[in-house]
C-alpha cells in the first residue's frame, strides 16, 4: 500500500467514524494503550501489541495511566470506608 493510498483509507476510516480528520496513527496507537491500560490491561499484553521489546519501556511512557488507575483505587478505597 502506498503512503497516499493509506492515508486516503486512513481519513476515510476517520471521517465514518466521527473522528476529527487532524488525528494521527501514532495519537490513536498513544490512546489506545493508555486506554487499555486504565482498564486493567497486563502491561505485558500492551507492550507486545505496541512492538515493545521490553515491557518496562511501555511502563515508561504510559505512567500516566497508571497514576490515573492509582487515584481511581484510593477514592474507591476511600469511599468505601467512608473516610
Amino acid at each position: 500500500m502506498t503512503p497516499s493510498t493509506f492515508t486516503w483509507r486512513f481519513k476515510l476510516i476517520l471521517k465514518k467514524n466521527g473522528l476529527p480528520e487532524k488525528l494521527n496513527v501514532h495519537s490513536l496507537r498513544h490512546s489506545n494503550a493508555s486506554l487499555l491500560i486504565a482498564n486493567g490491561a497486563d502491561v505485558a499484553t500492551v507492550a507486545g501489541l505496541l512492538g515493545h521489546s521490553q515491557p518496562s519501556t511501555t511502563l515508561d511512557i504510559y505512567t500516566h495511566a497508571f497514576d490515573k488507575n492509582k487515584k481511581a483505587a484510593s477514592e474507591a478505597l476511600q469511599r468505601g470506608l467512608d473516610i
